[in-house]
């Protein structure tokens, strides 16, 4: 590309269907070559690339096309102020007369003090996080408006009347905002990031206007979705320098100049972002020349057989199907046999849900590695099926490359942080302190081994049921009541031990209440001194252990960034800060940290999951194109809070559908050139039908009109991965099992019994089989919501109290209700419960003493008992059987008479005489019969006059006396002959213990039903 060949500005052109970097460097090499023999000649040109990723694959393209020669490499980059996510700066001499650039962190909370002066009630924020976000929206705008050339100035000159009282508030506000931001920054002396990014293009520029470089300079790729004004001036230097050449990536199709004006106009289009591009250097479509040597063999990507695919004819028909509104007349011409060929290597994944969608995808890139040599890559803007694909890959052991990392409060030692915050927010409830104390990083200053052997005690003894008490006190009083009652002094101390651990590790940060405020600087350094204290065991200090990992670094530079960039924020309410710290650990502001920890061999080199960004110039011989839906690729349009439509038309914006320009962009040239393209969407995401991609649709309903003489039109090949992943984890033949009906020997059945448990063996026989032959018996939930067990256990106990001091003792109405009242306080204190669950249960139990009282008062005038036992143990062997029967007794009276009234107490609805005589409620007979044998302790034999159940509801029906119909004895020996003959079967024999034989019979505990398979073979009646 000598001086003298030059005309006009120096525009090339690589197709779509091409390598993009393969095809670069090869034209490079192909040009440099006029050079003659110097080796150092390549080493002198300069390429400017639109992302660093695209840097390094031009690098290895290089390689690829040096044919095993040695190359002094060019000078890459990535040009600087095309996005957000790009902050370098040139190295020029004239930007240090520029003041420094902000601190991005500082800036963030600086934007966020500003953002909390708007009042809610005019749609400010509610609390600092959605401040945080939305200073961080507020970021991006003035990022936009330095980018695109716009005034601040021009603020007030939007007309406030012609919109809605919310957008003239908003517009109000943020010419305050941005009048206090600037002039914080000049009192700072420093620059905002946007304008001093645009300072270095235009400083770049004008350094090789005045002094052109005689070495090569060329701008590859830039601007396939559009580039802002100062990169699109610092282009057309690039393209008027004696050796500078702008390389574009498209002619897709050949098209008038009219639709080309079209394109200009339509933002959504894939084209229209190079379109302005070129109106911006004031070039025209006939300046663009193509590249160097797009005619050698050596082009062809590896793996992609000669002559079987027609690219060139996929990338038209991509582009004919995109087109805009006015050039769809072009769709009226129907050539089926020309278009036919471009469906080659093209296929759809049409997946019922976003998992098989993943699954999917990752089969498909596990059988591209079965071609030698070949690349193959997930291109998405969705993160969510990015880490779903990763994840199926390890299953193939593939652990792909996954260029958006992780965030940085998803890492290990970022999740450890967000934990410890939220645990102390929630006043350590079971479920944030277990997660917080099992994480690998927690210690408390222990041996890990010994602290895992606590949590897990705390967990299993403590924790279990119920939440306690907010906290560290309501967990010590838990483990003291939870604890206390097995009388092991060893496990408490143990228990003990770790609350007093996590105490001191805590120090100033172990509760975070509403009030009073304080700074959040403040609030930081607490929240790390105790996660540094927390993560440290007795060999090794915290830090070491919180920041060792490969997500270390990155989060200790940005925690040290947030320091002083809380500093600027106002004291705030502790209550908010773990919401804050989230957001603060989220966003561009974190860095993602790509974690390889625990893999063998590191990362495929052969397999990516790439964002768009990420994505753009680089070539794979399969591109999986996924979440091809609308609201994901392309993203809703969305013009941010703080401009309308119309106000960013007015202040001179982008509108926000170029956006879906420049990702249009990317699925074209993405579609166009890989050899194997599959377009990948889910028919449902969350539950909720999709809609497919704009570009699905189009393109499909292009196919579907190119019909043949019988009427058949064109349609994208169905990938088959869809029926791989269905049959992935299918059996080759199902397979049903029986019903469950084990059958132990002898000597592993059970020789006792409790008479609650006899209703359940003729309900469920393999329910007690798991329970007490495997003994298997489940865990209570972790903060369960609190049952009627819980509630029966309280009132069962506040009953126990009061009858045993009522025992012996002469009436007295007033002495009744004063013991009732302690003996209630007594039992909601061992409890340990949380106060909104004491204050639910106090009156109910306040109103079941008044039912009570009554109870008694009235038997005490008439002179009924002589003796009240409470909670009274019972055991009877079954006639030489060797089988004992257990039962407590709720309450048994011994009556003038000298019989017995035994009393069951019931919270919920009480057995009827017909279930106690049909044997489905055979506990109060069975205590009959225990209790005519002499089988309580204290009660000598005596016969059963009275069976009573107390319904003790404290509702707004106190309590019911529900005595049962019958006679007590009758019912007694009917029972223990019932009984006799069942555990004759099933203890002493050799019955099976089958599920649920008996369908009308539905048992009380259903905690074995997945051991059992009921929903395999059960019916919708069992």
């Amino acid at each position: 590309m000598s001086g003298s060949a030059r005309r006009g500005l120096g525009l090339y052109n690589i197709p779509a269907h091409l390598p993009f970097l393969d095809t670069l460097a090869r034209g490079v090499i192909e040009e440099m070559g006029e050079a003659g023999a110097d080796p150092t000649a390549l080493s002198r040109v300069t390429i400017l690339l639109p992302t660093r990723r695209a840097a390094m694959a031009l690098r290895e393209a290089f390689l690829r096309c040096a044919d095993g020669r040695t190359l002094l490499l060019p000078v890459m980059r990535a040009l600087t102020g095309l996005s957000v996510e790009d902050a370098d700066e040139l190295a020029l001499p004239g930007l240090l007369d520029l003041p420094p650039a902000v601190d991005p962190a500082r800036r963030q909370a600086v934007l966020t003090s500003l953002v909390l002066r708007l009042p809610p009630r005019y749609g400010g924020p509610n609390g600092p996080e959605q401040a945080w976000r939305l200073a961080r929206a507020l970021g991006e705008l003035l990022d936009e408006i330095a980018l695109e050339g716009c005034d601040p100035g021009k603020l007030p000159e939007l007309v406030p009347e012609e919109f809605a009282t919310h957008w003239q508030v908003t517009i109000t506000f943020l010419r305050g905002v941005v009048e206090a931001w600037e002039g914080w920054l000049e009192d700072q002396g420093l620059m905002d990031i946007g304008p001093r990014r645009v300072a270095a293009l235009e400083a770049q520029a004008q350094e090789w206007r005045e002094n052109p470089p005689t070495d090569p300079v060329f701008a590859a790729g830039i601007g396939a979705g559009g580039t802002i004004p100062a990169a699109a001036d610092l282009l057309r230097v690039v393209a008027t320098l004696p050796r500078g050449a702008v390389i574009l990536h498209d002619g897709v199709e050949k098209m008038s100049a009219e639709l080309w004006d079209v394109i200009a106009e339509s933002p959504t289009h894939p084209l229209c972002g190079q379109y302005r591009l070129l109106r911006q250097m004031g070039a025209v479509l006939e300046d663009i020349r193509p590249w160097h040597g797009l005619g050698a063999p050596g082009l062809k990507p590896e793996g992609r057989p000669s002559g079987d695919l027609d690219l060139a004819r996929r990338a038209e028909l991509l582009a004919r199907a995109l087109r805009p509104a006015a050039g769809l007349d072009a769709w009226l011409d129907r050539q089926p046999d020309y278009w036919k060929p471009a469906l080659d290597g093209l296929s759809l994944l049409d997946a019922p849900d976003v998992q098989s969608e993943a699954v999917s995808i990752a089969l498909l890139l596990r059988e591209a590695l079965e071609t030698p040599s070949a690349r193959a890559a997930l291109i998405t803007p969705d993160r969510d099926l990015g880490r779903r694909v990763a994840a199926e890959l390890t299953r193939h052991g593939i652990l792909a490359d996954d260029s958006a990392g992780q965030p940085l409060g998803e890492t290990p030692a970022g999740a450890f942080l967000r934990l410890l915050a939220r645990a102390v927010a929630e006043g350590f409830a079971p479920v944030p302190l277990l997660a917080l104390a099992k994480h690998p990083m927690a210690a408390g200053g222990m041996p890990r081994q010994t602290w895992m052997e606590a949590v897990r005690l705390l967990e299993r003894r403590c924790l279990r049921g119920p939440r306690p008490a907010p906290g560290l006190p309501g967990l010590r009083a838990r483990a003291r009541e939870a604890l206390g009652r097995e009388r092991d002094a060893a496990l408490l101390a143990r228990a003990m031990g770790l609350l007093d651990a996590l105490e001191r590790a805590l120090g100033d940060f172990f509760e975070l209440p509403d009030s009073p405020a304080r700074p959040p600087a403040d609030l930081l350094s607490a929240h790390l001194n105790a996660a540094e204290a927390l993560a440290s065991t007795d060999a090794r200090p915290g830090g070491l252990r919180l920041y060792a990992g490969e997500e270390g670094e990155p989060l200790a530079v940005h925690l040290a960034s947030l320091q002083p960039a809380f500093r600027e924020l106002a004291p705030m309410s502790p209550a908010s800060w773990p919401a804050l710290f989230d957001v603060a650990l989220e966003g561009p502001l974190a860095p993602s940290v790509r974690i390889s920890r625990g893999r063998e061999g590191g990362r495929h080199p052969r397999v990516a999951i790439l964002g768009l960004l990420e994505a753009r110039l680089l070539h794979f011989d399969l591109a999986v194109l996924g979440a091809l839906e609308e609201g994901v690729w392309p993203q809703a349009t969305d013009p941010g809070p703080w401009m309308s439509r119309p106000m960013r038309a007015d202040f001179g914006l982008p509108e926000p559908e170029a956006r879906i320009g420049r990702v249009a962009a990317d699925f074209l040239l993405a579609a166009a050139s890989a050899p194997n393209a599959v377009l990948a969407r889910a028919r449902k995401r969350a539950g909720s039908p999709t809609v497919p991609s704009r570009w699905l649709t189009r393109l499909e309903t292009f196919l579907g009109g190119q019909r043949d003489e019988s009427g058949q039109g064109l349609a994208l090949p169905q990938s088959p991965a869809v029926a791989w992943a269905a049959a992935l984890d299918m059996p080759e033949v199902v397979r049903p099992c029986p019903r469950p009906a084990p059958c132990p020997p002898p000597e592993a059945r059970p020789r006792e019994i409790t008479v609650t448990e006899i209703a359940d063996l003729v309900a469920d026989p393999y329910g007690y089989y798991a329970r007490r032959v495997l003994r298997l018996v489940p865990l209570d939930p972790l903060d369960a919501e609190v049952g009627a067990s819980d509630y029966g256990n309280l009132v069962h106990n506040t009953m126990k109290r009061w009858t045993q001091k009522l025992d012996g003792q002469p009436w007295d109405t007033a002495q009744a209700r004063a013991w009732y009242a302690e003996a209630a306080e007594q039992t909601l204190a061992e409890a340990a419960a949380r106060p909104g669950l004491l204050a639910f249960w106090r009156p109910r139990l306040a109103r079941i003493g008044e039912f009570v009282v009554a109870q008694e008062a009235a038997a005490a005038a008439g002179h009924r008992i002589l003796q009240r036992h409470a909670e009274v143990p019972g055991r009877l062997e079954l006639r030489g059987t060797g089988i004992f029967l257990k039962v407590r007794a709720d309450r048994i009276d011994r009556l003038c008479d000298h019989s017995l009234a035994l009393i069951d107490y019931k919270t919920g609805t009480p057995p009827s005489s017909g279930e106690v005589a049909d044997g489905r409620a055979p506990q109060l007979p069975l205590e009959a019969a225990i209790a005519e044998h002499g089988g309580f302790e204290g009660i000598p034999p005596s016969p059963t006059s009275a069976l009573t159940y107390w319904r003790l509801s404290g509702g707004g029906t106190a309590g019911e006396v529900k005595p049962v119909k019958g006679d007590p004895m009758a019912l007694a020996a009917d029972a223990l002959d019932n009984t006799e003959a069942l555990l004759r079967d099933f203890l002493l024999g050799d019955r099976r213990f089958m599920a649920r034989p008996h369908p009308r019979r539905s048992p009380v505990r259903r905690d074995h039903d997945h051991l059992a398979r009921v929903a395999e073979w059960g019916s919708e009646a069992e």
